[in-house]
């Protein structure tokens, strides 16, 4: 008797161990221009994103957590891949690829790391990867879940989660479209004979109507955010930045000619998309909650980029400024040591750093010459561990961006430079690239960055 109740804990021990050793599953959900102040659980008091900041409160959520460039194709190559998009000449979403580069990189990205690892991998919705717009399996996903990047795409994924019947684990990409859709909102005000060929969402005209119950001006008071406190545009504003406008001239008519209730409307349908998409996230989350994988999945929550949301009286991304270059991050797994916590400190890069963290985390071999950081450390509690980036890079159209502790400093192709000092100035309304008192650091900021730009051009 005894011998068989020894037997049978020895038994129980064992399960639990290959419990511990099964490598966990892992569901990335990124949304589309999403800046990192569009969480309530980040201290927005308008919108409400319970899903976001259910997965926020039970996880880690990291707030100094930036992109490698502020838009979407290069943006979520890195975050595919771990490298740099400037890796193959890609600094918009329309730059001509070095091919030869792109074919090194692609073999190693993430998909085909962990498909190599034997994880079944899923992509569904948005992909706008470079060499792989229309075929994710370029970059190791073996199964496409939906072209839908709404509603359809949170239905399928949920009902994968709860059907599945296979005992490898998963690596499930979910790429939501929204608040993307607030882009529209620029374009909706040209004339119809002048407008650029793109049809409005209905999901923005149903953002912006007015409901008839209320008077607009109660609306406006009761629902309606105020303009930022840094509305007013940087002063000395660097001429790339009216360059970049000069491109896209829906965003110069923004600028010269929306009225307040212009802009402030535009950043009240970038929070109902924000919430929209929030509920599509919500359907995902519960079903992981419900199906057999719960208790062994890594979820991580993130955007390919911001959005201005009339700061400088700004709207869409591409720029350095916070609103358009820091984004949500949230991690979560079960008994991971550093839950229900916020990172103030760290300064994260989700395209470099999210890959070698999972890869850390999944025990999946990491691909050589990848330039992030794996923050796996500070998630298991052991920030002894962990070795901070002494300067955060980013890339655009316009220039490169270096960040060292508080001071940003921005070099532009043009020759214009802007340089903010975040711990005085948050909003970045001074540039103080001129002044003479931060020209040492600023000439410090300069080597490093050009530095970079050296290196990562080879």
């Amino acid at each position: 008797m005894k011998k068989s109740i020894v037997l049978l804990v020895l038994c129980l021990i064992n399960t639990a161990l290959l419990a511990q050793n099964k490598k966990p599953n892992i569901l990335i959900i990124i949304t589309d221009q999403q800046n990192a102040k569009m969480m309530s659980s980040a201290g927005n008091e308008w919108l409400e994103t319970p899903n976001m900041d259910k997965l926020a409160m039970k996880g880690m959520r990291f707030e100094k957590a930036y992109v490698t460039n502020p838009v979407c194709s290069p943006s979520r190559f890195s975050l595919f891949t771990g490298q740099y998009p400037t890796a193959i000449g890609m600094r918009h979403n329309a730059s001509k690829l070095d091919i030869p580069a792109l074919q090194k990189i692609i073999p190693n990205a993430m998909g085909h790391a962990f498909a190599n690892a034997g994880y079944e991998t899923y992509y569904g919705g948005k992909s706008h990867l470079p060499g792989g717009r229309n075929d994710v399996s370029t970059y190791g996903f073996e199964t496409f879940i939906s072209k839908d990047e709404r509603d359809d795409l949170a239905k399928e994924s949920a009902a994968i989660l709860l059907d599945r019947n296979s005992d490898k684990p998963f690596l499930m990409a979910l790429n939501f479209i929204n608040p993307h859709d607030i882009c529209y909102e620029a374009i909706r005000h040209f004339p119809p004979n002048n407008r650029p060929p793109a049809e409005v969402p209905i999901p923005l005209l149903e953002a912006i109507a007015i409901p008839d119950s209320i008077s607009e001006k109660d609306f406006m008071a009761k629902y309606v955010p105020p303009l930022p406190a840094n509305f007013e545009p940087t002063s000395p504003e660097p001429s790339a930045i009216y360059d970049l406008k000069a491109l896209h001239s829906f965003t110069i008519d923004a600028r010269e000619n929306w009225t307040e209730k212009d802009w402030r409307m535009h950043r009240y349908a970038y929070h109902r998309l924000t919430e929209r998409v929030d509920v599509q996230i919500g359907m995902v989350l519960d079903a992981l909650e419900s199906s057999p994988f719960a208790n062994n999945t890594i979820v991580v929550f993130t955007s390919d980029h911001g959005e201005m949301s009339a700061s400088h009286r700004l709207e869409h991304k591409t720029v350095f400024y916070e609103e358009s270059s820091n984004i949500p991050l949230v991690v979560w797994y079960k008994g991971m040591a550093n839950a229900h916590s916020v990172d103030k400190e760290n300064i994260i890069s989700n395209g470099l750093d999210l890959f070698p963290t999972l890869c850390e985390l999944a025990g999946v071999s990491r691909p050589e010459n990848l330039p992030g950081i794996s923050f796996a450390a500070l998630l298991n509690g052991q920030k002894y561990k962990y070795s901070p980036r002494e300067y955060l890079f980013m890339e655009n159209e316009l220039g490169f961006m270096i960040r060292g502790d508080n001071l940003k400093y921005t070099l532009y192709d043009n020759g214009d430079e802007m340089l903010i000092d975040l711990a005085k100035d948050p909003g970045e309304l001074i540039n103080l690239a001129e002044v003479p008192v931060y020209l040492d650091r600023k000439e410090k900021l300069k080597r490093q960055l050009k530095a970079h730009i050296e290196k990562a051009s080879h």
